[in-house]
């Protein structure tokens, strides 16, 4: 990189796996001068050290910043982001990761699963909804992305004015394993195999664990280098080779392919010529979409064989199945209730709808009854 061309700043929030994940992926390359925001001093100084030296290691010497503050302070936080200016802000911050349900024992945790979720959004709308107050606040341009459940929050908080531009996982982290089963199915490389998925979280989240879900809400759009006419597979057949061909490890390791994700939606804004991701929520759109990145552009992937308003349908249908029946004008929500009961049963914790300005209650609420749930689990 020439001396006189700025390297753009990436601020990444909160200072926890993912951001962790993100960062041994971004700091060996060396492209951007990077600032971590969380709130605990202690935890956030050692992961950048920690990925400092790390690249140094590596024979990389890169610029990266601790920065303290709780995000439910947004005058502070607004402060913040106006001294740093940065070019992109990456939100890793949620007040229970998704991940915590999988470390219940087995039969807890697959009871609790089939909630969904959808009940769970007061912990990923709660601290984005502040963080998105904070940027507009503060005056700042910088491209937003959410990786804090961004097909239902980055839908909800458009209602309200407040969208940030993209979210990175989800439908993104199904696309390579229904690349490789089909290129395994019809004998051709996976590099060959040119994938438009449209689903919302539940059906990445399932189709891993259970091959094509029932009533299935998605459209999969494919084509194979060298074979225009390509047959066409089975759905069944492609999706139950990803259960059992490209099975993986999930939890906190499988964190790093939405890290992989994210670094293409991170890249991909930047990118000089366009590149074509999958991500959840861009534009504010309920749910996930092919998406071209380019030069700070953003354009969602639709077509004849999948216009925007069959493509939003399609997410708004699969979002009911993920446990929130409807996102409405004022960014408020009704629940699905079959989704509720499971919660209701399990933790004794049920809401019919949820205003924006109640997640913060109800989180605090759901996160109470989940660790009694917890304790007595063991």
């Amino acid at each position: 990189m020439s001396p006189s061309i700025r390297k753009k700043k990436l601020l990444l929030v909160g200072a926890g796996n993912l951001c962790l994940q993100i960062l041994k992926i971004l700091g060996p390359k060396n492209a951007f001068d990077f600032v971590v925001l969380g709130r605990d001093e202690e935890a956030t100084i050692r992961l950048c050290n920690l990925v400092a030296l790390s690249c140094a290691q590596l024979g990389q010497f890169i610029s990266i910043k601790p920065l303290i503050a709780d995000l439910t302070d947004i005058g502070k936080v607004a402060q913040r982001l106006r001294e740093e200016a940065p070019d992109i802000l990456v939100n890793c911050a949620s007040l229970q990761s998704w991940r915590v349900i999988t470390g219940l024992p087995k039969l807890s945790f697959e009871k609790l699963d089939q909630a969904q979720f959808g009940p769970w959004l007061p912990m990923h709308l709660t601290l984005m909804h502040c963080l998105m107050q904070a940027v507009k606040a503060s005056g700042i341009t910088a491209k937003t992305v959410n990786a804090a459940f961004p097909d239902a929050v980055n839908p909800i908080l458009g209602r309200i004015g407040l969208a940030p531009d993209i979210g990175v996982g989800n439908v993104a982290n199904l696309v390579p394993a229904v690349r490789f089963s089909i290129a395994r199915l019809l004998e051709c490389a996976p590099a060959d195999v040119q994938v438009q998925l449209y689903a919302q979280h539940y059906f990445s989240h399932y189709v891993p664990r259970g091959g094509l879900p029932p009533h299935a809400s998605y459209r999969l759009l494919y084509e194979v280098r060298g074979l225009p006419q390509a047959p066409r597979l089975p759905a069944e057949a492609i999706f139950a080779t990803v259960r059992s061909e490209f099975r993986r490890l999930g939890g906190v390791d499988g964190q790093f392919l939405t890290a992989c994700s994210a670094v293409t939606v991170i890249e991909g804004l930047f990118s000089p010529t366009p590149v074509l991701v999958h991500a959840p929520g861009p534009l504010g759109l309920p749910g996930g979409y092919p998406v071209w990145l380019h030069d700070g552009r953003i354009q969602v992937q639709f077509s004849e064989a999948c216009p925007q308003d069959e493509a939003v349908r399609i997410n708004t249908v699969c979002q009911s199945q993920d446990g929130i029946d409807a996102i409405h004008c004022d960014g408020s929500v009704t629940y699905n209730p079959q989704c509720m009961a499971v919660m209701q049963s399990m933790l004794g914790y049920s809401k019919d709808t949820m205003a924006v300005e109640q997640a913060a209650e109800f989180a605090r609420e759901l996160a109470s009854k989940y660790r009694s749930f917890k304790n007595s689990t063991w």
